[in-house]
């Protein structure tokens, strides 16, 4: 490697969508630190200057024009090390583009605006801002740096350059970690060059960030690793670095991501807290991990019951307003007022009330509307039973008095229907003639559920996404499983 350009450092940011001032004084920060490590050459994260997923936020003109005045700022603050990064700019869509979107034959096309908006790499230098391709190589220094949004397995065509460095934007799920590091040390073995990876942290719209950006060298072991779900800076040498810690346990990780979601999402929505219904049989698992994401203090429980060892044990507040008197009620209909109470206290105090259901539960449609669905966010939505027996245990080994003697769930052959029809998008007619241990009139009977709760599903709060990526299946699923 013919460069002076030796060592790397990282920006790690917990960037807000168009908030420019902060998301601009995260990135001076964290590139001094990097320049007083002696980096050479600084990365951020494709969202760090725009923030993460500004959506339609991002198709306004002075939201272009704010982005480049900020580019412009944070060139001026570069010393000899140039910065790579990415921004949001609009482009105007060239007719093959515009064909795919709009068809060949539709007669408003000429009248539509052509601009897009799409994410887009910078390198920025003293008072020097350049926009640069997807997937390209540019010399910085003698150092021949091959820049690509996102992540993923790719042999690029172009065969000379020095370092890969791919501009993370994609959110944090379950396995991603381990599935991203083995990309990377593929991809730094197979093109003889280091790797690095540069990730945000935060949430948005019930996306988790995760941040763990990372340094592989170009024998495919990792030289640097920063923290998930929090913001850092760290700057790793190419040639003398040392091999960095193992990754943290897959459950660990996603007890953090969980956590890391209720934060971001109470407190960037004007919360200054959480309240919690204890009485759900997964309400001591959300106040706990409500507690360790807010602190105790900021935490209040909710229970009818006339003790609540859990918000004792946790340090949390506790409200225990009146059940119904009248107990010739229908039963949702006390549901619902006890979802009023539960409502009235998160208002009183100007909390965010969560919501405790999980995935069987919702994909079932065992709930009633207006009374467990009532809440902001519900942080476990996305979860199994199994899932949450695994971070009952993993908790349990902290507190012990919060968690006895854990049973394994019941009926694993229910979650796992649901993951193949729900989320592999598998049919049910396959399902049945491929998996003999799924019993035909079960796989049928949850086919059904799914699909006559669809409709329920669509009225529930933010459900923070931590599963695979195919859970984003937007094709609804009373069309996917008509079968």
């Amino acid at each position: 490697m013919e460069s002076s350009i030796q060592r790397i450092g990282i920006i790690q940011n917990a960037p807000l969508p168009g908030d420019f001032p902060n998301n601009l004084r995260a990135l001076v920060q964290g590139y001094r630190d990097c320049i007083d490590h002696g980096a050479g050459l600084v990365v951020a994260p494709a969202d760090a200057l725009c923030g993460l997923e500004p959506q339609d936020l991002a198709e306004r003109p002075s939201f272009e024009e704010q982005t480049q005045r900020a580019l412009d700022a944070l060139s001026a603050e570069l010393g000899a090390a140039p910065l790579i990064l990415g921004a949001y700019m609009r482009f105007i869509a060239d007719d093959e583009l515009w064909d795919g979107m709009l068809g060949e034959d539709d007669g408003e096309r000429d009248s539509l605006e052509r601009r897009r908006t799409a994410l887009v790499p910078y390198l920025l230098e003293r008072d020097t801002v350049t926009e640069l391709e997807d997937n390209t190589v540019m010399e910085i220094d003698g150092l021949r740096v091959y820049v690509r949004l996102g992540e993923g397995e790719i042999l690029p065509e172009e065969d000379e350059f020095d370092l890969m460095v791919h501009l993370g934007c994609t959110p944090w799920h379950a396995t991603a970690a381990a599935d991203l590091h083995d990309t990377m040390r593929w991809e730094a073995t197979t093109n003889g060059t280091p790797v690095v990876y540069c990730a945000p942290v935060g949430t948005a719209g019930g996306n988790i960030y995760g941040g763990g950006s990372f340094i592989v060298s170009a024998q495919g072991k990792p030289l640097l690793r920063l923290p998930f779900f929090e913001p850092a800076s760290k700057v790793a040498d190419l040639e003398t670095g040392r091999p960095c810690a193992a990754l943290p346990e897959p459950q660990e990780l996603l007890r953090r991501a969980l956590e890391r979601g209720i934060a971001d999402t109470v407190r960037n929505n004007g919360f200054t807290g959480a309240c919690v219904p204890l009485d759900h049989p997964n309400g001591t698992l959300l106040a706990a991990l409500a507690a360790s994401a807010l602190g105790a203090q900021h935490v209040c429980g909710i229970s009818f019951a006339k003790d609540a060892p859990a918000a004792k044990a946790l340090g949390i507040a506790i409200r225990q307003p009146e059940a119904p008197a009248d107990e010739n009620l229908p039963a949702a209909t006390q549901a619902r007022v006890r979802a009023a109470h539960c409502t009235a206290a998160a208002e009183e105090l100007g909390y965010m009330l969560l919501c405790p259901l999980a995935r069987q539960d919702i994909m079932l449609g065992n709930f009633t509307l207006y009374a467990e669905t009532c809440g902001g966010l519900a942080p476990l939505g996305n979860l199994y039973e199994m899932d949450l027996h695994l971070l009952r245990g993993l908790l349990r080994e902290e507190r012990a008095d919060l968690f006895g003697a854990l049973a394994e769930p019941p009926h694993p052959e229910t979650d796992r229907i649901i993951h193949e029809l729900a989320d592999r998008n598998t049919p049910p007619s396959e399902l049945i003639h491929n998996s003999p241990l799924f019993r035909e009139e079960e796989v049928r009977r949850i086919q059904r559920r799914i699909i006559a709760s669809a409709l329920k599903r669509t009225q529930l709060p933010t459900v923070l996404r931590v599963d695979s990526p195919a859970e984003r299946l937007q094709i609804p699923a009373t069309h996917r499983l008509n079968d």
